[in-house]
């Protein structure tokens, strides 16, 4: 396989992983939790923002990523869905509350 064919395939996993996470922080984002919280809602607002961009970053800045760059999304993406099952609609439970 070619440096250039690697390079592609690298860009589209990227941009597979990339658009997997910002799926996932959309539905977040419209969780009880993101409209309660503003600090959530920013958390994921800003992850949406920069996995686009990192997703996009061939056509928007002109360069490809590297595999640093995928082993990031791919850490990410990970990240969300072991915490995923913490993202129901309930509102967490406060500490002195019944």
């Amino acid at each position: 396989m070619y440096y250039w064919e690697t390079q592609q395939l690298l860009a589209l996993l990227n941009l597979v992983l990339c658009l997997a996470i910002v799926w996932s922080c959309i539905c977040r984002l419209n969780t009880d939790i993101c409209r309660t919280y503003k600090k959530a809602r920013l958390r994921y607002a800003l992850l949406l923002a920069g996995a686009g961009t990192h997703g996009l970053q061939p056509i928007l800045f002109g360069t490809l990523p590297g595999v640093a760059g995928v082993l990031f999304s791919t850490g990410v993406i990970a990240h969300l869905m072991l915490g995923a099952e913490n993202w129901r609609d309930v509102l967490p439970h406060r500490k002195g509350s019944a």
